[in-house]
């Protein structure tokens, strides 16, 4: 027997699906409000703290290898050194020394 819902309408069940299995159930609010993972653009660089800027390593144009530091920055009173995840050319720098950026904040863009 189902469940009335609060308003005294009967619950709409929606689809699940995990690993291939089907599931028939009713989402929270806050779960149909959850953005969806998406496959991150591997040519754009993001905060993965907030911080200020320290140094920049490289410039526009420049290529860089795996492993090779792009940019200092300060975050909770330490330096952190981020560095290149791939073999490329340097597009865009959006930041410059002294800004300030959120957490997930766009820094950099390769071609």
């Amino acid at each position: 027997m189902q469940k009335d819902t609060k308003n005294g309408e009967k619950p709409q069940y929606k689809k699940l699906i995990i690993e291939d299995s089907v599931y028939k159930t009713l989402y929270t609010e806050k779960f149909e409000k959850k953005t969806k993972w998406e496959k991150p653009d591997e040519r754009k660089v993001y905060s993965y703290l907030p911080g200020t800027i320290i140094k920049l390593q490289v410039k526009q144009g420049d290529k860089v290898k795996i492993g090779q530091p792009l940019m200092i920055f300060e975050a909770m009173k330490m330096m952190n050194t981020v560095k290149s995840t791939q073999d490329g050319v340097v597009k865009d720098i959006l930041v410059k020394p002294g800004d300030k950026f959120p957490k997930n904040h766009l820094l950099m863009e390769f071609e």
